[in-house]
């Protein structure tokens, strides 16, 4: 049984043993005949089946990928994934697929670990420079800390350590000691800023 669209390829329908109806060949505008080779799919198996075919220069391609991935629920419903071989092709096709099944594009263990290896030694490397550039920009930093807190300590103790004729015009007038210990305790916080600082760029310089 035959049935042409008026617009886009033509599809050619017939029965299975079991009396379902299912597309089994279509064409193309050009008139280029494509079969059905394989149903049943999972999207993942028809793509790495479809780029195998066409690496071995096979027309081909999938029917129903789409609705899918879309809806994983209708998968069965729509019958899998199907794959479409250009007429002419399909023995050849079948062949590759024969072949894969036997393995005879399977990877060698030397390969893999060739390659595995070549994979390691790059990451290896990227992991190098940008461990060797954060160090760098944090060693810049932390040198940058360090002088805004030393640029802050002396600041601090100028103001602090100022004389204060404003409360003791006398220069023979002794600061009451509660004020002095102030001062002190103030400036000690103020200086372990810096010795702080230079602790830290000393452990980054010993990594």
């Amino acid at each position: 049984m035959e049935e042409t669209a008026s617009h886009g390829p033509s599809f050619v329908f017939g029965t299975s043993a079991g009396g379902d109806w299912s597309v089994i060949s279509k064409a193309d505008d050009q008139g280029v005949g494509y079969s059905q080779l394989v149903r049943d799919l999972s999207p993942l198996e028809a793509q790495v089946l479809l780029g195998r075919l066409q690496a071995e220069g096979i027309d081909a391609h999938l029917a129903g990928l789409n609705h899918a991935q879309a809806n994983p629920l209708m998968l069965n419903a729509l019958g899998g994934v199907r794959l479409f071989v250009r007429d002419g092709q399909q023995q050849l096709a079948l062949e590759v697929m024969a072949a894969a099944g036997d393995g005879a594009y399977a990877l060698d263990e030397d390969h893999l670990d060739d390659e595995r290896g070549d994979v390691a030694r790059e990451h290896t490397g990227k992991a190098g420079s940008f461990g060797h550039g954060t160090s760098a920009t944090r060693l810049l930093v932390l040198v940058a800390m360090l002088l805004l807190a030393i640029g802050l300590c002396v600041f601090t103790l100028s103001t602090v350590w100022a004389p204060a004729y404003d409360y003791f015009p006398y220069s023979m007038t002794p600061e009451p000691m509660p004020r002095l210990a102030g001062k002190w305790v103030l400036s000690a916080l103020f200086v372990a800023h810096p010795v702080l600082w230079i602790f830290f760029i000393i452990r980054e310089l010993r990594k």
